[in-house]
């Protein structure tokens, strides 16, 4: 019975197969079509083995240097072994002989002459294939130049759908399954040279070329961008291993320079992949790749330009990082309309003690904003900064300015305790008290809590029964419960019971409220008979 792949251990010998597992095989390789080479090794000794397989796996030839005399011993039996069980890796063999279809066998039989005359036509109607084959049978290793970057990356769009806009899913998945191929050797050539200038101006050109291709076409689809994107991922890696720091400076350099796309925009897509490099750079390299991108921001003045302003976020995102920002903090400018991009600005400002620049900055977006609501995180960071500064009269401006939207009593009472005309102080005081309710009406906690805050304080808890409505929480009652109760007892439970429930679910705080009632009704029966709260209820509920 011949010898195979399949079939070794039914024809090999128990024994012959226990021995072979003891004889580890090194450097198995494929010499040639279906003729395998290794070592294997017994004990201290190694001998060279040798097995060709042919298509049907059968084992045709086999030979070993060592001075066993049997027909197969254990050292060609240990890499049969290995061969069958997959072990071999540099080969392309896996262990396993590819089953042999039709086209196999008709490529044994026919004629050069005749496959070329094939093949020829097959590719003169298959432009796709027609590249593939030209990039796949091109001398490798050759040096491109940009112009022939753009060109082989232009040539598959043009292969697979020539000038159309309008392309489908399965056209765009062919042209980047296209670029794949053509581009690997551009881009292995890259990171072989990451340093290199001319290596780094094609690799530029191919995802430039491809990002005007994804720009110019008509497809809900994004793919085009993750392969871009897939591209500088592992460039960063081949960068951030670079040993010597001046070829590193020299490699993100080429990106940096690379930032301003035109006299208007920014190339994000490069500055967002400098920003995964400085996200695994040591300390020293953050340094430098800051400085870098500072310069660059200053001398392409990106405040100017259209996409302007993601370059000073990205940017003040990794000064702040590292800590540099009080040494570039001068550089940034407010944005109009992008309060987190500015309450984050202003607040490194205050850390670092530049106040006066601070309230510059909130002063000039409180005169840009035409809604005042707008103006709400100024206006609490000019209430902080006034603070600190301990400017009682500014502070008092902008607390009046703050006010209406917090409703904050100790705020109130500031700004009382400075109105020194009396008649002036009653009037504001009408207005904000006006104000609170109306805003109490809409479901504001705030500017309830403020009214009864401020009755409470003038004692006028006749007023503050009066202003009970269906807004009123529980919990605000049970907490004046008591001077009320004592001001006027049958008044106080007629504005109780008469509350109606019909908006307590958007406006009370549920788990206070809910916490209030056993309390609430304690305080109900310390001052009422309970039958007599019962009348009352039962009578007021018809």
């Amino acid at each position: 019975m011949p010898l195979t792949l399949e079939n070794y251990e039914s024809v090999l010998s128990k024994e012959l197969l226990k021995a072979a597992e003891k004889c580890p095989v090194r450097e198995c390789d494929e010499i040639e079509k279906g003729v395998l080479i290794a070592y294997v090794d017994e004990g201290k000794e190694s001998f060279d083995v040798s097995l060709t397989i042919e298509r049907n796996m059968e084992i045709s030839a086999n030979s070993c240097d060592c001075k066993n005399g049997a027909k197969f011993c254990r050292h060609k039996a240990a890499l049969l072994m290995h061969i069958a069980k997959g072990k071999n890796k540099k080969s392309n063999s896996t262990g396993k002989i590819k089953k042999t279809t039709k086209a196999d066998l008709l490529l044994e039989t026919v004629e050069l002459p005749d496959l070329k005359l094939w093949l020829s036509d097959l590719l003169a109607k298959n432009k796709d294939t027609e590249l593939a084959f030209i990039h796949y049978f091109s001398p490798k290793n050759r040096v491109h130049t940009p112009e022939e970057v753009s060109q082989i990356t232009n040539d598959v769009i043009k292969a697979v759908v020539k000038n159309k806009k309008n392309i489908d899913p399965t056209e765009l998945k062919k042209i980047i399954d296209l670029w794949t191929k053509v581009h690997k050797p551009i881009v292995e050539h890259y990171h072989a040279n990451i340093a290199d200038e001319k290596s780094f101006l094609n690799f530029h050109t191919l995802i430039e070329c491809c990002r005007l291709f994804h720009s110019k076409i008509k497809i809900n689809s994004n793919k085009i961008l993750k392969y871009v994107e897939e591209l500088l991922q592992q460039s960063a890696e081949s960068i951030n291993n670079l040993q010597d720091e001046t070829s590193w400076i020299r490699a993100v350099k080429f990106f940096t320079l690379q930032l301003p796309a035109d006299a208007y925009n920014i190339r994000i897509h490069y500055l967002l992949h400098l920003r995964n490099l400085f996200n695994v750079s040591t300390e020293t390299r953050k340094n430098e790749l800051v400085n870098l991108l500072v310069d660059q921001y200053k001398q392409c003045k990106a405040t100017q330009r259209s996409n302007g302003d993601e370059f000073s976020k990205v940017l003040f995102e990794l000064v702040e990082l590292h800590g540099v920002f009080a040494e570039h903090y001068n550089i940034f400018k407010p944005q109009h309309y992008n309060n987190d991009f500015n309450e984050k600005l202003i607040r490194g400002l205050i850390d670092i003690g530049k106040l006066d620049l601070a309230i510059k900055y909130c002063d000039e977006q409180i005169l840009n904003n035409f809604r005042q609501e707008y103006n709400l995180p100024y206006l609490q960071l000019l209430k902080e900064i006034y603070k600190a500064k301990n400017d009682h009269r500014n502070l008092a401006k902008v607390l009046a300015t703050l006010f209406p939207f917090t409703y904050c009593y100790d705020d109130y009472l500031f700004i009382s305790n400075r109105i020194t005309d009396e008649t002036e102080k009653k009037n504001w005081h009408q207005k904000m008290f006006i104000k609170a309710r109306r805003a109490s009406s809409n479901y504001d906690r705030r500017a309830t809590d403020f009214c009864f805050a401020l009755l409470d304080k003038e004692k006028n808890y006749k007023k503050m029964i009066n202003i009970i409505d269906s807004y009123t929480p529980y919990e605000i009652i049970y907490r004046y419960f008591e001077p009320m109760v004592l001001t006027d007892k049958s008044l106080l439970l007629k504005a109780i019971v008469d509350k109606s429930e019909s908006y307590s679910w958007r406006f009370t705080n549920s788990e206070k409220d809910t916490a209030s009632f056993p309390a609430l009704l304690e305080e109900l029966l310390k001052h009422y008979p309970a039958d007599y709260l019962k009348k009352v209820i039962t009578h007021a509920s018809h």
